[in-house]
């Protein structure tokens, strides 16, 4: 792909390729001279004219480090091997010139130079081993590295891309947002399609026919969901080449089934191919050719064309026609950023202010009778979860922590290209990878993961986000709904995420507080949703011990005031953590149950007093189903704590909440001078007269007696008095 750029970009200079296609057509063409002899290579470099060598990383593997070019370890030592770019830049093994000093080396895709300093592939950052004038990183997705903590032995070199001593200062950087922006990348969204997971018939159905049935309509939304959005042209990614060309070769079944029964709603002509690296290259520019014009392999055009492909389109592949890429689809679960972040940008990429959209399709497995309301507690989102992080990582750019990994052996690999009923021939080891000195470079077993291990194709590229524990970046980045939810990323009026079926906005905003952007336990976000629920029906997060609601599809009432209480244990005790205290707090978690109840108590209290006057209500007073009155005398009685704050709290509502003289006598105080309230001038109640019940003229009556005045304290005297009325005169003495 990059000498066919160069050369239409005017380039015509001398060429080298270090690959082990020497009898490539189109390099042919294009007047690129191909080679693994590091002496031949040294001889074509060392002339007087400019030349452009091109290599990919696995010129930079030993040629016989390992079977299938698999490297294990760090190669240290006089006896270490080399790659072909290090062996002519030695002149070792060879006479004649050696290979001159690179003026610019320009490492695409660098990332994938950094990690363990041991590999081979860090030997672009020595100097001793391939050496430059000047150095050129260039990535979409850069890797910082952390060693992990020694236990014991000697510890291991990591290149991390913020260690300016080995990749250099950073010196040009365009963020996602802004390539969007500037029309150089498409607005894009996230497509949810969410499926509900087939179940097979009968007890004894295998696991195959179950897998049968998920793929066929996994093929059946994509279908629908092209025909809605107005989309012609899906990549999908699987993580095994299995599962790769099972879609590619059942998808024109299915489609045929759809159509015949629904002419309207399906496409007539589907088209539907596969890729994997061990697809020779050939084949491979072939496939992609057809697929960027929306051609089938028989040269129809194309209602809709699917490429599904296993690890060899994640990045440095551009595919350009007439029908283009509309989107990709993540087919199985990603949970490297990187890897994520490589996959979408083969939907991204567009002619400079093409206006496209992109779709990025994730599809979503909810089990039988599993609603889609329940996505807040359910296990089926979770590669959605590991999509939207993996941008937030990205568009954010915030630091991702890798861990190095551990190295485990790998397998004896099959050749699913034999198992392919509708490929190409095998010819050998010409379908398989050839690395940079013509032997295998890559074998791909069924699940092509081996932890650590450096597996490459015919280009020498390493698989994405395998044998990396990486650990999810803590950025401030945020999704925000808008129908499904809103988009500042995907451009103005493109929804960032929308889902297969109606959603609330609200619902979408917290799950992506609580699953997305700080992830917690499913386990925890079951009673924290049950909670919520709570407040929704209750209006208040006041919940009883032994309260139970129903939460999603469980078959038991869910004990939501047992977890309650277990949250509130978990805030005394200091151990809750703050993004779960503060999303309680915003539902109104009652923290301290004996100052909510007294705040309950507060409330009601304020509202007596209004209607009476007085908080010395008798015990039985009831104020919207709060029994005040008996709360106000255990309060008195001491049965509840009263600290300064509380008698505070209930002396700013009535000064003699608490009087040092009996209740019931300062509640007829109340009555009665709630019906002499604005009159001046000496209270004079006759016997009879009633208020809330009280007869205050007789009760006024016994306290002008001089025996009842005789009986009050100073402080009944001095209220009685400011109500105007007078102390009994004292009798003439003769």
């Amino acid at each position: 792909m990059t000498p066919i750029t160069w050369r239409h970009a005017g380039h015509r200079g001398r060429m080298v390729a270090v690959c082990s296609l020497g009898d490539d057509p189109l390099l042919e063409a294009l007047g690129v001279r191909c080679t693994t002899d590091p002496a031949l290579l040294a001889r074509l470099v060392a002339v007087e004219e400019p030349v452009v060598v091109l290599a990919t990383y696995a010129s930079l593997v030993p040629q016989s480090a390992r079977p299938e070019g698999i490297e294990d370890g760090p190669q240290e030592g006089a006896g270490a091997r080399q790659g072909v770019l290090e062996r002519a830049a030695r002149g070792e093994g060879f006479t004649g010139p050696s290979l001159p000093v690179f003026d610019l080396l320009v490492v695409d895709e660098a990332h994938r130079t950094s990690g363990d300093l041991g590999k081979s592939w860090a030997a672009a950052l020595d100097q001793g081993r391939v050496p430059a004038v000047r150095r050129l990183f260039m990535t979409a997705t850069p890797r910082l590295w952390e060693a992990p903590p020694s236990s014991g032995g000697e510890g291991r070199l990591v290149a991390s891309m913020d260690d300016e001593a080995l990749f250099g200062p950073l010196l040009f950087e365009l963020e996602l947002m802004e390539a969007v922006e500037r029309g150089l990348l498409a607005r894009w969204e996230i497509d949810v399609l969410e499926i509900t997971d087939p179940l097979a018939p009968g007890p004894e159905a295998g696991a195959e026919e179950v897998q049968g049935r998920r793929l066929a309509a996994l093929q059946a939304a994509l279908l629908t969901h092209l025909d809605d959005v107005g989309g012609r042209s899906l990549l999908t990614f699987h993580s095994t080449t299995l599962a790769a060309m099972a879609m590619a070769r059942s998808l024109p079944g299915t489609a045929a089934e759809l159509h015949a029964g629904d002419p309207v709603s399906y496409p007539a002509r589907v088209g539907s191919e596969w890729l994997s690296g061990e697809h020779p290259a050939t084949y491979r520019r072939e496939v992609l050719g057809r697929f960027a014009d929306g051609v089938t392999e028989d040269g129809w055009v194309a209602d809709v064309q699917i490429l599904a492909s296993c690890q060899v389109l994640a990045e440095g592949v551009d595919i350009r026609g007439r029908a283009g890429v509309d989107g990709v689809v993540l087919a199985d679960g990603r949970s490297s950023p990187v890897q994520i972040v490589q996959i979408l940008g083969r939907a991204l990429r567009q002619e400079p202010g093409e206006g496209k959209v992109a779709r990025i399709v994730v599809p979503v497995y909810l089990a039988p009778g599993e609603r889609p309301d329940a996505m807040m507690t359910s296990g089926a989102y979770r590669p959605l979860i590991q999509v939207l992080q993996g941008l937030r990582a990205h568009d954010a750019r915030i630091a991702q922590r890798l861990m190095l990994s551990t190295r485990t052996a790998s397998g004896e690999p099959t050749n699913v290209l034999e198992l392919d009923p509708s490929g190409p021939e095998p010819a050998g080891a010409s379908h398989r990878g050839a690395g940079a000195d013509g032997h295998a470079q890559e074998q791909r077993g069924e699940h092509n993961q081996d932890d650590g291990q450096e597996q490459r194709g015919e280009d020498g590229q390493e698989p994405e986000g395998e044998g990396e524990d990486g650990q999810e970046p803590e950025g401030e980045g945020e999704e925000q709904p808008d129908g499904g939810a809103a988009a500042g990323g995907g451009g103005a009026g493109v929804p960032l995420l929308r889902f297969s079926q109606p959603r609330d906005p609200a619902v979408i905003v917290r799950w992506l507080r609580t699953r997305v952007i700080q992830p917690d336990s499913e386990v925890w976000l079951t009673g924290y949703e049950a909670l919520h629920r709570w407040v929704e029906r209750h209006g208040d997060a006041q919940v009883p011990t032994g309260a139970v609601i129903e939460v999603d599809d469980r078959e038991e009432a869910y004990a939501v005031g047992q977890w309650v209480s277990e949250q509130r244990r978990a805030f005394t005790d200091g151990v809750l953590r703050p993004h779960r205290w503060e999303l309680l707090d915003e539902l109104g978690m009652v923290w301290d149950v004996a100052d909510a109840r007294f705040q309950n108590g507060i409330v009601a209290a304020r509202a007596y007093f209004e209607e009476f006057g007085t908080l010395c209500a008798p015990r039985d007073a009831v104020v919207d189903g709060f029994a005040v009155g008996q709360w106000l005398e255990n309060l008195r009685k001491g049965a509840l704590s009263v600290t300064e704050e509380r008698d505070a709290a209930l002396r700013e509502i009535d000064e003699n909440w608490n009087p040092g003289w009996p209740v019931s006598w300062q509640r007829r105080y109340a009555a009665l001078a709630y019906l002499v309230e604005g009159e001046d001038g000496a209270a004079n109640v006759p016997p009879g007269v009633r208020v809330h019940g009280i007869d205050v003229g007789t009760w006024l009556q016994r306290q002008t007696s001089a025996a009842g005045w005789a009986q009050l304290v100073a402080g009944q005297r001095q209220l009685l008095e400011e109500l105007g009325v007078p102390a009994p005169a004292v009798p003439a003495l003769e």
